[in-house]
């Protein structure tokens, strides 16, 4: 039997540290003693600790000085914690009947001498239910000032390093064999579940994460939908399917969105895929260094209105990708909407995709890809096909 590494860390430790001190000078600068860590992306990021626990009770304590990193998980977290990541001291809650593990939380605070002082927490994120939330609060009422972290982690991680970037471009090329494969497999007279399986099968057996997230394959008029729905649908003859997924490698994500047609395609989808793919053109031409994320939606929004679909595009038309678990690969904000002033820099990932569903024909459309802000011309990492597939 192999033994597993004395460390599994998914980037060489000192970046790890490197980013826990860029966390503590930014605490630090906002005005914060510590900053409880509780989105597991935040853990991975900072620390390399990669689970699934984060669904339960899950807080890594980061101070603005230079004490040790604390984390408080559960029994079987623990080796994994001690394996993946540089954490050394690491805290136990046991499971039962009456288990708090926000009590045992205000321990650890008191212990590193923030009664009283002010505490960031990470809100937004899947790794801190409500009910967890209400604990928290309720065990440190009276204890220390709690704040929102203004999304303060994300922030410091929507700049990839290099390791990073190199990580998203091994995802993008999984991703570019699993669309051929995809494509290949696409025929009438099958489930779209058999097809959305050739695309498990292709990234598993390429060596990519599960997805973090269900993958689009909607079919017939679900190809309008904006999201996967359950229940298998058979292939027409004369049909379509939209597909839109993640690849994830070492937690590092792509996407793609491409629309497949069966038979003798209709006139106008064949018009909604040229407005569509000359939208995504031109909104990937204006990705530079000083754009806004606003700026990029405009573009998106006059290329739709002005081939008269305003009524079936989004008020969003993408997001930064980058590293993210169970249940998105969508690591936002930001989000590209009208306004947003998120301004472009290198080193940033993004999914663009354009996507029209219109309710009266029940005609749907998309294309989407992922791509790396340069000092120049945007890279994109994730090919599509010249033309629109069409299936005899």
């Amino acid at each position: 039997m192999s033994v597993e590494p004395a460390s599994a860390l998914p980037f060489a430790r000192r970046e790890h540290l490197d980013r826990q001190a860029r966390l503590r000078r930014q605490l630090r600068a906002n005005g914060f003693d510590a900053i409880l860590v509780f989105a597991q992306e935040s853990h991975y990021w900072l620390t390399g600790y990669d689970t699934g626990g984060f669904v339960f009770f899950q807080c890594a304590v980061v101070t603005a000085d230079d004490q040790p990193i604390v984390l408080l998980t559960r029994r079987p977290d623990l080796i994994q914690a001690r394996i993946t990541s540089t954490i050394e001291d690491i805290r136990i809650w046991w499971d039962s009947e009456n288990a708090n593990p926000a009590l045992e939380l205000r321990g650890i605070l008191e212990e590193l001498g923030l009664r009283g002082k002010r505490v960031a927490i990470e809100l937004n994120t899947h790794g801190l239910t409500g009910w967890n939330l209400w604990r928290v609060q309720k065990a440190l009422e009276g204890f220390c000032t709690l704040d929102d972290d203004e999304n303060m982690i994300r922030k410091l991680r929507l700049i990839k390093s290099p390791a990073e970037i190199a990580y998203t471009r091994r995802a993008a090329e999984i991703l570019d064999r699993s669309l051929s494969a995809v494509i290949a497999s696409a025929r009438p007279g099958i489930l779209d579940s058999e097809i959305k399986a050739e695309y498990l099968r292709s990234i598993l057996a390429d060596g990519a994460d599960m997805p973090p997230n269900a993958p689009l394959f909607n079919s017939g008029r679900r190809a309008t939908y904006g999201r996967g729905v359950s229940e298998p649908r058979r292939i027409e003859e004369n049909d379509q399917l939209l597909v839109e997924y993640p690849v994830a490698y070492r937690r590092y994500n792509a996407k793609t969105e491409w629309t497949i047609l069966f038979g003798k395609p209709d006139p106008r989808q064949l018009r909604m895929y040229d407005a569509a793919r000359k939208t995504l053109e031109r909104m990937t031409d204006v990705a530079r260094p000083g754009c806004t994320l606003g700026e990029i939606f405009d573009v998106h929004a006059d290329g739709l209105d002005s081939a008269g679909y305003s009524a079936h595009r989004y008020g969003a038309t993408g997001y930064s990708v980058g590293c993210t678990f169970s249940p998105t690969s969508m690591d936002v904000p930001p989000m590209i909407y009208s306004g947003n002033p998120t301004v472009c820099e290198p080193g940033m990932t993004l999914f663009y995709h354009v996507m029209l569903g219109d309710s009266e024909t029940g005609l749907g459309m998309g294309v989407g890809h992922t791509l790396l802000i340069t000092d120049g011309a945007p890279e994109v990492l994730t090919g599509l096909p010249d033309e629109l597939t069409i299936v005899k």
